[in-house]
């Protein structure tokens, strides 16, 4: 987790502002904004049509909290197709299934290892199998999934998952299954990885090394036993599970509450927790069926999910987190929720819950939508957007500052995030449908896994995109030049592609087009050039022949098509600039000028020789064409004549100038520091 202070908040503001400034030559921001919308729409039921044709890229809709359910079927399938080999296809200890080793197939299975060992995927333990780590160095490229009465046990022992990304690596205790972990290490390479009990799952760690972090679901009536740990890690707490902790350090504890719970607690000071206690027989709390029991830890964190129905008042504490839950066919606005606040008297604008802080302070909010709610966030400064299920978000204005995750969607969702900044991840998943419109990130991986659909629409990302082998990432984006001059021909830079995985069987590239428009005359778009059938990448879109044009502003437009006719666009706002100030058409004489210095902080001098007698006029003008200044002199053709400009209030930035008398004209660029 990462920790936030007021510096931070205040940059995350001032970003949010310089970003309405730039998208603020749009005129009408709100016009795009639909655009989003609307293009949202069509391209979830354009999708979703295609989809059902390629029914091979479209699994069952899940909850991403509960998307294990997911793995156990894929888990009982590999079970089901074991029982059909014959007994000379495996051994009678454990069975491997292509990289996937599998033990307690046949009863009273056992895998001891005690030396140093290397797996090379996914391990399934079922039935009463047991596999034991003895004084072990394991290193395992794959997930744990334990079911029924299974059994895993390590004493003394390194157990290394390495990860390419954040949260590869997942550990799913489901059944009457147990783990117990005794005096050793678990190294999952530096980065933050999942866990979860299900059903009656029993998670055991006694004197364990753990330096990363852990996000740890629990569902149903699991447990988890923990006692001697120093990262132990956040903690999604639900349903009717059982969670004990003795002497650890680094603790999230997310307290679900559902459309039941009726809550009106105080949180103590988390540095230093000697006793904590949390279930329906402490003094207001209804409504939830788990049990927290916390002693002797040290740095405990509080954080909240409510969902929507729920009646939470929480009183004089420090909440490291609120994390809310929009589920069923729920429908919400959500806006005005930032980062870092201290809340004296506060009731959260939301029409589906009561949920009132006093004298409270509130580090993160994050928010997460389930089954078929629809969500539309604006003017928010939050840590976390979680899309799950079918749900749908629209996020505009809004900066995600990373201080409780990042930005994912799974399953079969559809999210638009425009007009943003983003300081962590952006991640689709399952297959889902991600649009990051008109936005920034300054930090943080771009990543579509699994089957999903990232589009890139006009937007800056600090990391190249990456994708798995069954998904599709598109990127439109003009960026550059913001300015040209008229009766020229201007190169347009930027990208138009789209990439998909070797296995994907979604939309693919077709075709892109430019088109310019009148800033003052929306009625029309006009194409430049002709359609483009081949990919760019950083390079030049198209070469704009300005002739014509008068000066002033326009919008450029980039559709990006796919082969099945989806189309997406990207639009900048651009400034045609008068023919005077174009610099490639300095008319070269015999005459001496010079102007400097250049650049520029303060004053310019402009000195001139063998001018013909008579008046000379220095113009200076601003980047956007507009005259700023206006100075005639009186000169002899034997003289040498100057002329200074005071500049020190000038922004900086880039002008331009003209030098003329009757017959003779020069001009070039200048620059302020």
């Amino acid at each position: 987790m990462k920790n936030n202070n007021n510096l931070k908040q205040l940059i995350a503001i001032t970003i949010l502002f310089l970003s309405f400034q730039s998208y603020s030559q749009f005129g009408n921001r709100n016009l795009f904004i639909n655009d989003l919308k609307n293009a949202n729409k069509v391209l979830q039921q354009q999708f979703m049509e295609k989809a059902r044709i390629n029914e091979k890229s479209v699994v069952q809709v899940t909850n991403d909290f509960k998307k294990i359910e997911r793995s156990l079927t894929d888990i009982l399938e590999i079970k089901d197709r074991l029982a059909k080999l014959t007994s000379s296809v495996r051994s009678s200890d454990t069975v491997y299934l292509g990289d996937t080793l599998v033990i307690g197939f046949t009863l009273g299975d056992e895998l001891i290892i005690d030396s140093e060992w290397f797996h090379p995927g996914p391990i399934i333990v079922l039935g009463d199998g047991v596999l034991k780590f003895q004084n072990a160095h394991a290193t395992i490229l794959g997930n744990i999934y334990t079911l029924q009465d299974a059994q895993v046990i390590a004493n003394s022992s390194y157990l290394f998952f390495p990860q390419e990304y954040f949260y590869q690596r997942n550990i799913i205790l489901t059944g009457n299954s147990v783990m117990e972990i005794h005096q050793s290490t678990l190294d999952f390479g530096g980065l933050v990885h999942n866990m979860a009990t299900v059903n009656s799952a029993l998670l055991l760690f006694d004197n364990v090394t753990k330096p990363d972090f852990s996000t740890i679901s629990m569902y149903n009536q699991s447990s988890i036993i923990i006692d001697s740990v120093d990262v132990a890690g956040e903690f999604i707490i639900s349903d009717s599970v059982n969670l004990e902790i003795d002497r650890a350090k680094t603790v999230l504890l997310w307290h679900q509450f559902g459309e039941e719970a009726e809550i009106d607690v105080s949180f103590p000071d988390g540095d230093d927790v000697e006793a904590y206690s949390f279930n329906k027989s402490e003094t207001g709390v209804s409504g939830v069926e788990y049990d927290i029991q916390i002693n002797n830890c040290k740095e405990v964190m509080w954080g909240l999910m409510p969902s929507n129905g729920s009646d939470v008042t929480i009183t004089d504490s420090e909440l490291r987190a609120i994390g809310l839950w929009f589920e069923g066919s729920d429908s919400s606005d959500v806006s005005g929720l930032v980062n870092n606040n201290h809340y004296d008297n506060f009731t959260a604008p939301l029409d589906d819950r009561y949920f009132h802080l006093n004298n409270c302070d509130v580090m993160t909010w994050s928010i997460y939508t389930f089954d078929t709610v629809v969500v539309d966030i604006q003017g928010c400064i939050l840590g976390e957007i979680g899309v799950m299920g079918q749900s749908v978000v629209n996020a505009y204005n809004s900066f995600i500052d990373g201080s409780g995750g990042y930005i994912f969607t799974t399953d079969t969702t559809f999210t638009v995030i425009g007009f943003s900044s983003l300081a962590s991840s952006l991640r689709s998943g399952g297959n889902s449908f991600l649009i990051f419109a008109y936005s920034t990130m300054m930090n943080g991986l771009v990543q579509a896994l699994e089957n999903s659909v990232l589009m890139l629409i006009q937007s800056s990302t600090t990391e190249a995109p990456t994708y798995d082998a069954g998904s599709v990432i598109w990127m439109a984006n003009i960026i550059s030049p913001v300015s040209g001059f008229v009766n020229s021909v201007v190169p347009i830079f930027g990208s138009a592609w789209i990439d998909k995985g070797v296995d994907s069987e979604l939309m693919d590239f077709g075709h892109y087009t430019m088109y310019y428009q009148r800033a003052d005359d929306t009625t029309k778009w006009y194409m430049i050039g002709t359609q483009m059938e081949t990919e760019v990448r950083d390079d030049v879109l198209v070469d704009w022949n300005t002739q014509g044009l008068e000066p002033g502003a326009y919008f450029l437009k980039l559709d990006l098509t796919d082969n099945w006719d989806n189309t997406m666009t990207a639009t900048k706002p651009f400034t045609l600039l008068p023919e005077i100030l174009d610099v490639h058409n300095i008319k070269l004489t015999d005459h001496e000028v010079k102007i400097y210095p250049n650049p520029f902080t303060s004053q310019i001098s402009c000195e001139f020789l063998n001018l013909k007698s008579g008046d000379v006029v220095l113009k200076i003008f601003n980047s956007m064409g507009k005259e700023i200044v206006s100075i005639t002199k009186k000169t002899s053709s034997s003289d040498v004549s100057m002329i200074s400009v005071d500049g020190s209030r000038f922004p900086p930035g880039i002008y331009y100038y003209r030098l003329e008398n009757e017959n003779t004209t020069f001009t070039g660029k200048l620059i302020k520091y």
